[in-house]
């Protein structure tokens, strides 16, 4: 199992984790581009149980396109986007790839809502890709 660990950008929120990865992918839903200020955001899926977080993230709640619940968990003095969760993927916390320390784990493994990509962001063919959220 690889090791996870990461920080926020003021150091406040750490977080560890020993866990193998569930899935990766790249997100270009209009609630990725819109919280992350970025082009798509990058998700690495993980069980919840596994993730030590030291701090206390604050969480904005919001109902995604699919009608799950999301939660997205931010570092309330820097405001750096962390984690998430989903109604849909109970006990799975999603991490933000940027805050991630070990940046060679971090390869997805698909494009998501690519149906919501901005039309100039490049994707890589080799990353299987998909309009929506597969299965």
């Amino acid at each position: 199992m690889p090791k996870i660990s990461g920080k926020c950008l003021c150091g406040n929120i750490t977080f560890n984790a020993d866990t193998d990865i569930k899935m990766m992918a790249n997100c270009h839903c209009d609630d990725c581009r819109q919280a992350t200020g970025a082009a798509f955001g990058t998700l690495l899926f993980v069980a919840e149980d596994a993730v030590e977080i030291n701090g206390s993230p604050k969480a904005f709640k919001h109902t995604a396109d699919s009608g799950a619940a999301m939660q997205k968990l931010f570092c309330p003095d820097c405001g750096s986007q962390m984690f998430g969760k989903n109604s849909n993927r109970e006990s799975i916390l999603s991490v933000r790839a940027g805050v991630v320390a070990e940046k060679d784990l971090v390869q997805p493994g698909a494009n998501v809502y690519l149906s919501s990509k901005i039309p100039s962001t490049p994707v890589d063919p080799n990353v299987k890709g998909y309009d929506k959220m597969p299965g």
